[in-house]
Protein backbone atom coordinates (compact mmCIF):
# COMPACT_ATOMS: atom_id res chain seq x y z
CA UNK A 1 0.00 0.00 0.00
CA UNK A 2 2.35 3.01 -0.96
CA UNK A 3 2.33 5.37 -4.49
CA UNK A 4 5.47 5.54 -6.28
CA UNK A 5 7.90 4.64 -9.20
CA UNK A 6 7.89 1.13 -7.98
CA UNK A 7 4.40 0.55 -7.36
CA UNK A 8 4.42 -1.00 -11.60
CA UNK A 9 7.29 -3.07 -11.13
CA UNK A 10 6.19 -4.44 -8.14
CA UNK A 11 3.08 -5.22 -10.17
CA UNK A 12 4.76 -6.89 -12.98
CA UNK A 13 6.47 -8.90 -10.73
CA UNK A 14 2.90 -10.19 -8.95
CA UNK A 15 1.59 -11.11 -12.36
CA UNK A 16 4.67 -12.72 -13.90
CA UNK A 17 4.50 -15.05 -10.80
CA UNK A 18 0.84 -15.39 -11.13
CA UNK A 19 0.37 -13.89 -7.30
CA UNK A 20 -2.63 -11.61 -7.36
CA UNK A 21 -4.61 -14.48 -5.19
CA UNK A 22 -1.54 -13.77 -2.60
CA UNK A 23 -0.26 -10.57 -2.94
CA UNK A 24 -2.06 -6.90 -3.08
CA UNK A 25 -0.77 -3.82 -4.38
CA UNK A 26 -2.79 -0.41 -4.00
CA UNK A 27 -2.52 3.61 -3.37
CA UNK A 28 -1.72 4.51 0.08
CA UNK A 29 -4.61 5.91 1.54
CA UNK A 30 -4.89 5.73 5.35
CA UNK A 31 -7.72 3.14 5.51
CA UNK A 32 -6.10 0.93 3.32
CA UNK A 33 -2.80 1.42 5.34
CA UNK A 34 -4.60 -0.23 8.28
CA UNK A 35 -6.37 -2.76 6.87
CA UNK A 36 -3.00 -3.53 5.09
CA UNK A 37 -1.06 -3.34 8.85
CA UNK A 38 -4.18 -5.65 10.01
CA UNK A 39 -4.67 -7.95 7.62
CA UNK A 40 -0.30 -8.59 6.57
CA UNK A 41 1.84 -10.65 8.62
CA UNK A 42 5.02 -8.98 7.58
CA UNK A 43 5.50 -5.56 6.55
CA UNK A 44 8.98 -5.05 4.53
CA UNK A 45 11.08 -1.71 4.60
CA UNK A 46 14.10 -1.97 2.97
CA UNK A 47 15.13 1.84 3.09
CA UNK A 48 18.53 2.79 2.36
CA UNK A 49 17.99 5.71 4.14
CA UNK A 50 15.21 6.83 7.00
CA UNK A 51 15.43 9.65 8.91
CA UNK A 52 12.85 8.35 11.35
CA UNK A 53 9.90 6.09 9.84
CA UNK A 54 6.43 5.22 10.94
CA UNK A 55 5.64 2.22 9.45
CA UNK A 56 7.72 0.33 11.29
CA UNK A 57 6.40 1.72 14.80
CA UNK A 58 2.72 1.25 13.36
CA UNK A 59 2.89 -2.36 11.72
CA UNK A 60 3.45 -4.07 15.31
CA UNK A 61 0.37 -2.52 17.07
CA UNK A 62 -1.27 -4.64 14.48
CA UNK A 63 0.36 -7.14 14.80
CA UNK A 64 2.17 -7.14 11.74
CA UNK A 65 5.98 -7.77 12.22
CA UNK A 66 8.82 -5.31 10.56
CA UNK A 67 11.11 -6.60 7.67
CA UNK A 68 13.81 -3.64 8.12
CA UNK A 69 17.47 -2.64 6.72
CA UNK A 70 19.18 -1.06 9.79
CA UNK A 71 19.39 2.69 9.40
CA UNK A 72 18.54 6.12 10.75
CA UNK A 73 15.22 6.06 12.62
CA UNK A 74 14.36 2.54 12.01
CA UNK A 75 17.41 1.19 13.90
CA UNK A 76 16.56 3.44 16.75
CA UNK A 77 12.81 1.53 16.68
CA UNK A 78 13.53 -2.00 15.27
CA UNK A 79 15.27 -4.72 17.20
CA UNK A 80 16.24 -7.94 15.61
CA UNK A 81 13.60 -10.81 16.69
CA UNK A 82 15.54 -13.23 19.76
CA UNK A 83 13.18 -16.00 20.56
CA UNK A 84 15.43 -17.45 23.07
CA UNK A 85 15.59 -14.04 25.27
CA UNK A 86 11.97 -13.14 24.43
CA UNK A 87 13.20 -9.76 22.97
CA UNK A 88 12.94 -7.85 19.71
CA UNK A 89 9.90 -6.68 17.20
CA UNK A 90 10.81 -7.22 14.12
CA UNK A 91 13.40 -8.58 11.50
CA UNK A 92 16.36 -6.42 10.87
CA UNK A 93 19.04 -6.47 8.19
CA UNK A 94 22.81 -4.88 7.52
CA UNK A 95 23.71 -5.06 4.33
CA UNK A 96 21.76 -2.62 1.79
CA UNK A 97 21.44 -5.22 -1.12
CA UNK A 98 18.94 -8.15 -2.23
CA UNK A 99 21.28 -10.88 0.38
CA UNK A 100 20.85 -8.54 2.90
CA UNK A 101 16.95 -8.52 2.29
CA UNK A 102 16.66 -12.11 1.41
CA UNK A 103 18.42 -13.06 4.76
CA UNK A 104 15.90 -11.09 6.41
CA UNK A 105 13.29 -12.22 4.54
CA UNK A 106 14.22 -16.01 5.75
CA UNK A 107 14.03 -14.86 9.13
CA UNK A 108 11.03 -13.85 8.83
CA UNK A 109 9.90 -16.71 7.09
CA UNK A 110 11.57 -19.01 9.60
CA UNK A 111 9.20 -17.79 12.39
CA UNK A 112 6.67 -17.99 10.59
CA UNK A 113 7.49 -21.44 10.35
CA UNK A 114 7.00 -21.89 13.67
CA UNK A 115 3.84 -23.28 15.68
CA UNK A 116 0.85 -21.30 15.61
CA UNK A 117 0.65 -20.89 19.26
CA UNK A 118 4.09 -20.19 19.37
CA UNK A 119 4.24 -17.58 16.99
CA UNK A 120 0.82 -15.91 18.33
CA UNK A 121 2.36 -15.95 21.76
CA UNK A 122 5.56 -13.60 20.22
CA UNK A 123 3.53 -11.22 18.33
CA UNK A 124 1.10 -10.67 21.19
CA UNK A 125 4.41 -9.83 23.36
CA UNK A 126 5.47 -7.58 20.66
CA UNK A 127 1.87 -5.63 20.34
CA UNK A 128 1.83 -5.22 24.27
CA UNK A 129 5.57 -3.66 23.92
CA UNK A 130 4.82 -1.27 20.84
CA UNK A 131 1.72 0.20 22.31
CA UNK A 132 3.46 0.68 25.64
CA UNK A 133 6.94 2.50 23.56
CA UNK A 134 5.00 4.36 21.04
CA UNK A 135 1.87 6.18 21.77
CA UNK A 136 1.51 10.00 22.36
CA UNK A 137 1.94 9.82 26.42
CA UNK A 138 5.30 8.78 26.05
CA UNK A 139 6.28 10.65 22.85
CA UNK A 140 5.33 13.87 24.66
CA UNK A 141 7.13 13.01 27.55
CA UNK A 142 9.86 12.74 26.13
CA UNK A 143 10.22 15.59 24.22
CA UNK A 144 9.45 17.89 27.37
CA UNK A 145 12.47 16.21 28.90
CA UNK A 146 14.78 17.03 25.91
CA UNK A 147 13.03 20.79 26.60
CA UNK A 148 13.73 21.00 29.92
CA UNK A 149 17.27 19.26 29.33
CA UNK A 150 17.69 22.40 26.96
CA UNK A 151 16.33 25.27 29.16
CA UNK A 152 17.94 23.20 32.08
CA UNK A 153 14.90 23.57 34.70
CA UNK A 154 11.58 22.19 34.60
CA UNK A 155 8.83 23.80 32.09
CA UNK A 156 5.97 22.91 34.43
CA UNK A 157 8.25 25.73 36.73
CA UNK A 158 6.11 29.15 36.15
CA UNK A 159 8.16 31.30 34.67
CA UNK A 160 6.62 34.08 36.11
Amino acid sequence: IANGAHQQVFRDIVAMHNMSHRVGIADFSEEGSRLGYAGADFMLMPSTFEPCGLPQMVSPKYGTLSVVHDTGGIHDTVEHLDLEAETGNGFMFETPDANGLRWAIDQAMSFYALPKSQRNSVVRRVMKETSKCFNHDVTAAEYIAQYEKMLDRSVTESSY
